[in-house]
């Protein structure tokens, strides 16, 4: 038996539309739902203060929003309360600054420098398009933008990696010159081309809070596939192709590069 990313691609979908029917197909369709409000919301309010929050969390956390200080959301909170309406003034930039901390002073005042909040959101995405970011770091940065509706980020992780690389899709569809196993922003390049060429097309509907469906096309959108694979992968959701990979009850198994070559 050979490794064939077509009919990898078919069993990949497949597990797709498995995982939006069977066990945590809530949370899954529950992040998706968050993704597509975040869009909405940013869509019709320039300066959301949904969208601060976050970034201001990313900020705090170096990227790694579930290492977040377990005072912040109330001082969060606080903030948007008092100073939600405007949080350009001297005294909300003050606060804000006391949120995050001397050390990352800067990040606030590169962050306010933007007239408005989509204003830097469009800027991050145009520099995160040619390797560079601003005010957050890399994984923040490409936390962010996906999470506000720009799909084609994808927040690479361990849990991608991982995946991206035993499933062959990492051998099937990088390039000479973006193959680098230790390079994050390589696995983003070879997420994305596996998405172009093998996804396209496939869609997924997801309803929305106002009761309609919206059409994700996962050709375009390797931002969205990345949270099938982060949810596959993760310990408090499917918990399959983990440290030690679970082969022996993964769907993927018969034409999954790693399991093929661990078999013979």
């Amino acid at each position: 038996m050979e490794f064939n990313t077509t009919k990898f691609a078919k069993e990949f979908k497949e597990t797709i539309n498995w995982m939006l029917r069977n066990a945590h197909s809530k949370e899954i369709k529950d992040d998706l739902q968050f993704f597509i409000n975040n869009k909405d919301e940013l869509g019709r309010n320039p300066n959301s203060l949904k969208a601060l929050r976050m970034i201001v969390e990313l900020i705090v956390t170096n990227g790694w929003r579930l290492k977040k200080p377990l005072d912040f959301d109330s001082k969060m909170d606080s903030f948007i309360r008092d100073h939600g309406k405007n949080f350009r003034t001297s005294g909300a930039k003050n606060k804000l600054i006391g949120l995050v901390g001397n050390r990352r002073k800067k990040n606030i005042e590169h962050l306010l420098e933007y007239p408005t909040i989509q204003d830097f959101t469009e800027n991050l995405y145009n520099l995160a398009k040619e390797g560079k970011t601003k005010v957050l770091g890399e994984k923040g940065r490409d936390n962010y933008l996906r999470d506000f509706g720009y799909w084609d980020r994808v927040p690479i992780d361990t849990h991608e990696m991982r995946f991206i690389l035993r499933s062959g899709i990492y051998h099937s569809c990088s390039s000479k010159d973006r193959s680098d196993p230790l390079e994050k922003a390589h696995f983003q390049d070879i997420l994305t081309r596996f998405c172009e060429k093998h996804l396209k097309g496939f869609k997924i509907k997801i309803k929305k809070k106002d009761g309609s469906f919206k059409e994700i096309d996962l050709g375009e959108s390797p931002g969205i596939v990345d949270i099938f694979i982060w949810s596959y992968c993760a310990e408090d959701r499917y918990k399959i192709c983990i440290k030690k990979p679970q082969c022996e009850i993964c769907r993927l198994k018969g034409v999954c590069l790693y399991a093929i070559t661990n078999s013979l």
